[in-house]
């Protein structure tokens, strides 16, 4: 399995994952023989990338930290909960069936306990809000399960998690999901959707008060400079440092209009140079030990100008992973084989 760029696609190319939309429903399936129409379609509907199943790369493969079902699952629960009408007195979603719906993925995450977060994820930006809101519901959770939080903590962590910003839903959409950079008038308004999230969640469900805390202050800065109370270091709840720290690296690796996409590496390098000024230097620390720099089936440009997909990381190795040289077809580990001490990885082809 390998992760191509949707502008590489060609015709024939095997899908080598289900491809969901923002609503949890199935558009394509894996094993799917790509035709033009559907490389035409992708590319519409704004897709980065997909991953593809060919013999180069057959053996290559990655240990998903969610299920398709409960990613599935979540992802329809985001959508019901973003679009609602806000005139409406009923809920969108009960809150019997959000708690399960997150605790479901709690129990994923803690049943394949340790894997790595290796994977580059499939999205298309018209629909960023929902795949970004499980995302960072996962992150957040793998980042809160190697801090120690017990399950139920677990629990309330990932609901402010996956509705941190839910108050982006009483934002006018041109702001909301307008092209950046948003100024003046614009701008103080996108910044109120953190009082206005938590201010619903407040009125509309029994959450503890940390889950409403978490989705209020989870833009602060760990010296102070974030928004919308200024608050710093310790004194900003722990569920707002961790949603601060995953929700930052997903946005900075997110296609979306008027912002460059980052490569997970290029993200990873803007968080460890702001551990301590934007972000908690001990919850950054974490997220790196669950996080892949390079994923499985990237394809990767090498320091001795040889091209490679990575097939396998290593735990406090992660600039060292396992290769397949696409020139030679052979295997390169850049941590243990004497042959490859030399060699680094010069960046990932996106």
């Amino acid at each position: 399995m390998r992760y191509i760029p949707t502008s590489r696609l060609k015709p024939g190319m095997a899908l080598g994952q289900d491809i969901y939309d923002g609503a949890g429903r199935l558009l394509l399936a894996k094993h799917l023989l790509l035709t033009s129409e559907y490389i035409s379609n992708l590319e519409f509907l704004g897709y980065p990338g997909i991953y593809i199943d060919d013999e180069f790369t057959c053996g290559i493969e990655i240990q998903q930290v969610l299920t398709p079902q409960v990613r599935c699952h979540a992802l329809k629960l985001i959508h019901d909960l973003f679009d609602f009408d806000t005139d409406e007195s009923e809920l969108p979603v009960d809150e019997v069936k959000l708690r399960m719906t997150v605790k479901n993925v709690v129990e994923d995450i803690l049943k394949n306990g340790d894997v790595m977060f290796n994977m580059m994820d499939i999205r298309n930006y018209d629909e960023y809000i929902y795949y970004h809101s499980v995302n960072v519901g996962v992150l957040s959770i793998m980042v809160g399960a190697r801090y120690g939080l017990e399950r139920s903590k677990l629990y309330d962590l990932g609901v402010a998690a996956m509705l941190h910003d839910i108050g982006k839903k009483f934002l006018p959409e041109e702001i909301a999901n307008g092209k950046w950079p948003l100024e003046g008038a614009e701008r103080e308004a996108w910044k109120s959707h953190p009082k206005l999230g938590a201010e619903y969640l407040r009125t509309s469900y029994h959450f503890p008060a940390v889950v409403s805390a978490g989705v209020m202050m989870h833009h602060e800065w760990y010296n102070g400079e974030g928004y919308p109370i200024g608050k710093s270091g310790d004194d900003i709840p722990l569920y707002a440092r961790i949603i601060k720290v995953t929700d930052s690296y997903d946005a900075m690796i997110s296609k979306r209009p008027g912002r460059e996409q980052l490569s997970p590496a290029d993200a990873i390098e803007y968080m460890m140079a702001m551990a301590g000024a934007e972000f908690d230097p001990k919850l950054v620390n974490i997220f790196l030990r669950r996080m892949a720099v390079y994923p499985i089936g990237c394809e990767v440009l090498l320091s001795n100008g040889q091209h490679g997909i990575v097939a396998k990381n290593f735990r406090d190795f992660s600039l060292r992973p396992l290769v397949r040289i696409v020139e030679t077809g052979g295997m390169l580990n850049l941590r243990d084989d004497p042959e490859g001490l030399s060699i680094t990885i010069g960046r990932m082809i996106m």
